[in-house]
């Protein structure tokens, strides 16, 4: 979801892109606007020789492989979530060591930070206590990425680590079955459940940002590389929950009932990233899509895809 946007960047800028996935989210239909210009390879990350043969030949690497559940599956799955979130990272930096890249780029996640931590919460906030608590396996296998990139920063690689807010894009892989807020909402309306239940008493605040905007992002980020230094990226609002949800009912003419179930996890009560370093790092960017323009076009995609009118 996000890669495609960021490889439409590139290649508008004329760079020359390869592209490495084993598919197993969807198919390459979000690239369909530049499919005929750039490299690709089927090929799993969490493989080292993949990521050897990925890396040879480019100056500059962005790591965006990770495994995505939501939030119940990864809570009962902290083991395979740090595993799998960690391999292709840890693979991918040790063989663009090796092969001399110059430039690579860590993404990472609010998951890292601790439950207790501070809102709207700076980078330093990490460095306090374990990731939240709900995906805690996943955080620490971000965590751990991070570190690496530290270190071989400090031997010469311009690494960069971007955390990121909930991001969403029409472009989120519909054929999937992964609960992520915004699109989980808007396929239990269009498929009409009634009622529509949210977890959690909805009371809980997110940060939500388009993902052309991360993309935005992370080149310019990567362009001016300083080293290792975790970078929030995310909007300034916080969004509660019942509010998205009541928002995506009103957008989609939605007639039922709406119910906040508070035997579900809702994970932390609030969720906002304090975005002074990337301010201060990138003083003319700004998020370009209002979360409501955003949602607008996300509803519309995803009627598209379940072939609603």
């Amino acid at each position: 979801m996000i890669g495609s946007y960021l490889v439409e960047l590139l290649v508008k800028e004329g760079a020359s892109v390869r592209v490495v996935d084993n598919l197993e989210g969807g198919s390459l239909e979000n690239l369909a606007n530049c499919r005929s210009d750039i490299e690709f390879i089927q090929a799993d990350l969490r493989d080292r020789a993949t990521c050897r043969s990925a890396v040879q030949g480019v100056d500059a690497v962005f790591d965006l492989a990770a495994k995505t559940m939501g939030i119940a599956y990864s809570g009962a799955h902290h083991g395979q979530m740090l595993c799998e979130s960690l391999l292709p990272a840890v693979h991918l930096l040790e063989a663009a060591r090796q092969a001399g890249v110059s430039r690579f780029l860590v993404t990472s996640s609010s998951c890292v930070y601790p439950d207790d931590s501070p809102v709207p919460t700076p980078e330093s906030a990490a460095e306090q206590n374990c990731p939240e608590s709900a995906n805690e396996g996943y955080g620490w296998g971000k965590r751990v990425a991070e570190l690496l990139a530290g270190y071989y920063a400090r031997e010469g690689m311009q690494a960069v680590v971007a955390r990121l807010a909930n991001a969403y894009a029409p472009r989120y892989n519909w054929r999937s079955g992964e609960p992520h807020v915004i699109p989980a909402i808007i396929r239990r309306i269009l498929q009409g459940e009634d009622p529509l239940v949210i977890w959690g008493s909805g009371r809980q605040t997110r940060s939500f940002i388009h993902a052309y905007d991360v993309a935005v992002a992370m080149k310019t980020l990567l362009e001016i590389a300083i080293p290792a230094v975790p970078v929030n990226i995310g909007p300034h609002e916080e969004t509660p929950i019942a509010w998205l949800a009541l928002e995506l009912t009103a957008m989609a003419s939605y007639s039922g009932r709406v119910v906040f179930d508070t035997s579900k996890p809702e994970g932390p009560p609030r969720k906002a990233l304090d975005t002074s370093r990337l301010r201060q790092m990138l003083p003319d960017y700004d998020v370009s899509i209002a979360l409501q323009d955003g949602l607008r076009e996300t509803l519309s995609a995803a009627r598209a895809f379940y072939g609603r009118k």
